[in-house]
């Protein structure tokens, strides 16, 4: 972002349309913000849709107003793009589970395209931005096909495409995440040793996949598995941005080093940042980094879209 145009846009506000039902299951309406780019000129536009995180169980699409990500959505509308902030079925112990929020999200990005007409969208260019287990699902929503987890029948003729994808510290292998054969002596060890990751990978894995832990494990294994977004990368896989914390115990790092990886043996292009300290959510980035993040973040963008 060019210092001119930071300075004209410093104090202007973004002009929002809330709570866009973009389909309706079980009764219940989903909905998405979309946040108009400061400069558009009435032309088509490019689109940035984020998927907010929470374990797959929490959060809502206001969180893209929170720390880091306030400041890159503000850079994003000053760079012409339009931005959608979607809200998707969180899972729960009482039937809500994948894929649910896996069918949401996909049916989101394919109401852009039903949609681009009446809000101006660039259809050639649209991308993904995902924090956490919104990253996870980013990632899954990218790496997978059209013609994989379909939702809404009146949604169901439109592409799910996008150009590339911003992973913020998201899982991408929820075998390595969860480890659901772990041995039972080990699993005691974790309990007696850590009780909080105990009780919030039994909580993740009992609300993620609705099976039985004890019983069930086999079929947990191969559940996380269709859902881990590593599983779908090829070389046709689209462009990948990821940062990460090193401290964090959350998502560790080896989530990032193990989508580096299976990226590059692949092909794809891709960058990694690693920010030496930071825990999950990197909460404690100073101004320099979080411009530096902003900065990174829309070159790779720029340059996805340029290809």
């Amino acid at each position: 972002m060019t210092k001119e145009l930071s300075a004209l846009t410093k104090n202007a506000s973004p002009a929002i349309i809330s709570d866009i039902t973009y389909k309706t299951v079980d009764q219940k309406k989903m909905k998405l913000d979309i946040y108009q780019p400061l400069f558009s000129q009435n032309k088509r536009v490019p689109v940035v849709v984020y998927i907010h995180g929470g374990g797959w169980a929490s959060g809502d699409k206001s969180e893209i107003h929170n720390d880091y990500r306030k400041v890159l959505l503000h850079a994003l509308l000053t760079e012409g793009y339009a931005v959608i902030s979607i809200d998707y079925r969180l899972t729960n112990r009482n039937g809500i589970h994948f894929p649910a929020p896996v069918l949401d999200c996909k049916d989101a990005i394919r109401w852009v395209y039903k949609n681009a007409d009446a809000y101006h969208f660039d259809t050639e260019k649209i991308g993904l931005w995902g924090t956490s287990a919104g990253a996870h699902l980013a990632m899954l929503m990218a790496y997978s096909t059209d013609t994989d987890f379909y939702g809404a029948a009146e949604l169901k003729k439109y592409s799910s495409k996008v150009k590339y994808v911003l992973n913020n510290y998201g899982p991408v292998d929820l075998e390595a995440l969860f480890r659901p054969g772990v041995s039972n002596f080990k699993l005691w060890l974790l309990k007696f040793y850590d009780k909080k990751r105990y009780n919030t990978r039994q909580s993740r894995l009992a609300t993620f996949t609705g099976l039985d832990i004890r019983a069930q494990r086999e079929e947990i294994s191969n559940f996380v598995s269709l859902y881990s977004p590593v599983k779908y990368i090829n070389r046709q896989t689209v462009p990948t941005f990821t940062l990460h914390g090193d401290t964090d115990k959350t998502v560790s790092l080896e989530q990032a080093d193990i989508l580096e990886k299976v990226l590059t043996k692949n092909g794809v292009p891709h960058e990694l940042i690693v920010y030496q300290g930071e825990g999950h959510g990197l909460k404690s980035l100073n101004k320099v980094q979080i411009d530096e993040l902003t900065i990174r973040s829309l070159q790779f963008i720029k340059g996805a879209l340029d290809k």
